[in-house]
């Protein structure tokens, strides 16, 4: 959703109040914050005199960092009252709040998500379909694992690594890697060799 949008909901569901842009005591519509960065104060006035608590904005560039006041350029104020207008808006009147909160907006021109469904080849399967053996384990438990065959020495250590490469056939160049399901827990377990 734009700032377009934003101020058509605006005048659509709140008629009669009008975005504003405070002017700093210097005059100019861009602040200087402590630290010599700008920012913005917005804030709505209503059709009967009403007045909304200030809402500051920064003065940011296309990476959301702030910009210095000296180098604020009128591109950065217009897209800052655009950008205050929305956060104003949202945060007066609740009005497209879901753009800070990163959750879906409804869109009557959005195409039904149905249609946009393409053929899905077959699915992995849920973690309720693998048989127990074949399910993840725990992290702590893979962590045990690393530290105790970690802790063996180097030749037994060698011995029994290609021992599981062998059983469970593991292609990649670190056997660890391929640690991953209650089935290797349990060949490891019942593996491990007992080092005096």
């Amino acid at each position: 959703m734009n700032w377009c949008r934003v101020a058509h909901l605006l005048h659509e569901n709140a008629p009669g109040w009008q975005f504003n842009v405070q002017p700093s005591p210097s005059g100019s519509h861009v602040w200087e914050a402590p630290n010599g960065t700008a920012y913005v104060v917005g804030y709505f006035t209503g059709p009967n005199g009403e007045r909304t608590p200030d809402f500051p904005q920064s003065v940011m560039d296309h990476k959301n960092a702030p910009i210095a006041f000296a180098k604020v350029s009128a591109r950065d104020f217009t897209d800052t009252h655009r950008r205050c207008l929305c956060t104003t808006a949202a945060a007066t009147f609740g009005l497209a709040w879901q753009l800070w909160a990163r959750e879906k907006i409804e869109d009557p021109y959005r195409e039904d998500e149905q249609e946009q469904v393409k053929a899905n080849p077959a699915a992995a399967p849920s973690v309720q379909e693998l048989p127990p053996e074949r399910r993840l384990m725990k992290d702590k438990d893979r962590e045990q694992l690393k530290r105790s065959i970690g802790d063996l020495p180097d030749d037994i250590k060698q011995k029994f690594l290609d021992d599981f490469r062998k059983e469970f056939d593991v292609k990649t160049p670190k056997v660890f890697t391929a640690i991953q399901e209650v089935r290797h827990l349990t060949w490891i377990q019942n593996n491990m060799p007992v080092v005096p």
